[in-house]
């Protein structure tokens, strides 16, 4: 079961919160892993991408039934699932910035456009997929550098 945001409203706040992610330091997202990501979280992603839950889920290395029920019972994740999670919260709103940064923002949908990116072949990843990468904060970090070497404009 996918949940879609409330309304656009719901969508611009979760974009908003995942630029602040993007922008926080180590220490700030250290402390929020450490206090909890609620379970929540994964179903707003996967309604924000346009992704089915259950890929999200498999791609992000979380248990399906677990995130359900923590999510039906509002818990929260165990600090290595919510790392995970925060970590493609703050790719997201990487995107943004650099859209708003350096393009134009009016109309850009970064939810529809990562999660497209994260199902398409990536010939910096050996033609993988972005979502074959989601399941350790390293590959996380791959596909942020990847990112932001396409601003830069530097070969990948």
């Amino acid at each position: 079961m996918i949940r879609k945001a409330k309304n656009s409203v719901d969508r611009c706040r979760n974009i908003q919160r995942f630029q602040e992610a993007s922008a926080a330091s180590w220490g700030e997202l250290a402390v929020a892993v450490h206090q909890g990501i609620p379970a929540k979280e994964v179903e707003d992603l996967a309604a924000l991408l346009g992704l089915p839950f259950d890929e999200l889920c498999r791609a992000l290395g979380l248990p399906l039934s677990t995130i359900r029920r923590k999510a039906k019972n509002q818990e929260l994740l165990p600090a290595v699932q919510g790392e995970r999670v925060l970590g493609l919260q703050r790719i997201v709103g990487q995107v943004q910035t650099m859209v708003e940064e350096c393009g134009n923002p009016t109309n850009f949908d970064v939810g529809v456009w990562i999660g497209n990116w994260l199902l398409s072949p990536q010939p910096a990843l050996g033609g993988g997929s972005g979502m074959d990468f989601l399941g350790t904060v390293t590959g996380e970090q791959l596909l942020s550098d990847l990112l932001m070497r396409n601003v830069s404009g530097a070969y990948s």
